[in-house]
């Protein structure tokens, strides 16, 4: 499968790491993302025989369905949208037409500094040569709609309650990749439209726990997730997020997803 590339800078975007996750993943017939995001793990996987994913977000659910529905007006309209501080501005006020909606939430991604869909946080405008040439991939976005619409074209696109939806999907031939905004205890700020207070995590962890088939959920170690999980296989990897800081992702894993796991060494995971 060629590669994807995200449409979508988006906080807590595992681009890089879901190449490696995407070859380790269990054998699975359908596929659920409860949290859709970026989609960076869905455009590095190999397609299942059914494959849904779910965002609470309306904004991003609509943009992924202009992209299978109109992706050519989509990428015309892209591609003649100004690199601008005006367009940024405009890009908070959600638009009745989908189609201009997409094009302002792709504004809002690109233009906005870290990325931020829960706050005004400013233009990512750019002066130091060394700095990112943030024009340069805002032109990008147009050439990465179309393989994207090929991709989405066989999945379901869920626009519900992530809890009712894992409950639904409660099969063994279903592979869960859940990947929720992180815990407010490991971060400053508020990065997300939608976030999720302990006791929804804590709601979150139970369904995960009843899910017979293989489970891997993603996110930065806490006391929560360990104290709930006991018994949960974790794999530990380097990433940098989209401010550039290093930081350590951690893939918890159920009973059925450990076994059809192999980890890279052995001293990159335990159980506990």
């Amino acid at each position: 499968m060629s590669e994807i590339k995200s449409i979508l800078n988006y906080p807590g975007s595992k681009r890089k790491m879901a190449k490696i996750l995407a070859k380790k993943m269990p054998p699975h017939d359908t596929y659920l993302e409860p949290f859709a995001g970026s989609l960076a793990m869905l455009f590095q996987k190999e397609p299942a025989i059914k494959e849904t994913v779910n965002d609470l977000d309306s904004r991003v659910v609509n943009l992924f369905r202009v992209i299978r529905d109109h992706p050519e007006e989509l990428e015309r309209l892209v591609d003649l949208t100004p690199f601008s501080r005006e367009e940024y501005e405009n890009s908070y006020t959600v638009n009745p037409d989908p189609l201009e909606d997409a094009r302002l939430f792709l504004i809002r991604c690109w233009m906005a500094i870290g990325a931020k869909t829960s706050d005004i946080t400013g233009w990512r405008s750019c002066i130091a040569p060394n700095s990112p040439d943030t024009p340069k991939q805002w032109s990008s976005i147009p050439g990465r709609i179309k393989p994207i619409m090929e991709r989405l074209k066989s999945v379901q696109i869920e626009n519900q309650d992530a809890i009712k939806l894992i409950d639904r999907y409660n099969r063994p031939y279903v592979f869960i990749y859940a990947d929720p905004p992180y815990p407010l205890s490991t971060r400053s700020n508020r990065h997300y439209a939608n976030e999720m207070t302990d006791s929804d995590h804590e709601e979150l962890l139970d369904i995960l726990k009843q899910h017979v088939g293989p489970v891997w959920l993603s996110s930065y170690e806490n006391d929560l997730y360990n104290n709930t999980l006991h018994g949960w296989h974790k794999e530990y990897y380097d990433m940098t997020t989209e401010a550039g800081q290093k930081r350590i992702e951690v893939i918890y894993m159920n009973e059925v997803a450990r076994k059809a796991f192999v980890a890279e060494s052995p001293t990159q995971s335990k159980l506990f």
